[in-house]
């Protein structure tokens, strides 16, 4: 299961970014998980509750939000969502696809505490 060396990457950086600028405890995280990217979201979750187990994260807060998939057809060049489509262009049936979009997970927000 690699989502558990992704949630372990994921906390470090987190990690980093917070002592690099000086920011206070982490009240939650926000990730993007693109539909292409091969992560399973639910196994984020599970693996985001082992890591973050004894370490300042424990009670910090994982979102997770799904970016659609894009992919384009070589054979007729359209662009469409690739979900449901067993793997072939909706007006073509043709089966050369490029991914566009969605293959990505990011980090896409880290909320911090007010500091007063």
């Amino acid at each position: 299961m690699h989502e558990m060396g992704l949630m372990d990457a994921v906390l470090r950086t987190v990690e980093r970014i917070r002592q690099e600028q000086q920011l206070g405890p982490v009240r939650k995280i926000t990730i993007e998980v693109g539909e292409l990217s091969g992560v399973v979201p639910r196994f984020l979750e599970e693996c985001y509750e082992a890591v973050a187990a004894g370490t300042p994260f424990e009670k910090t807060e994982l979102a997770i939000e799904m970016a659609p998939g894009l992919a384009r057809c070589e054979d007729c060049r359209k662009e469409f969502r690739p979900v449901n489509t067993m793997l072939r262009c909706p007006a073509c049936n043709g089966e050369k696809l490029t991914p566009i979009a969605g293959r990505d997970m990011t980090i896409k927000e880290i909320e911090v505490y007010d500091q007063e």
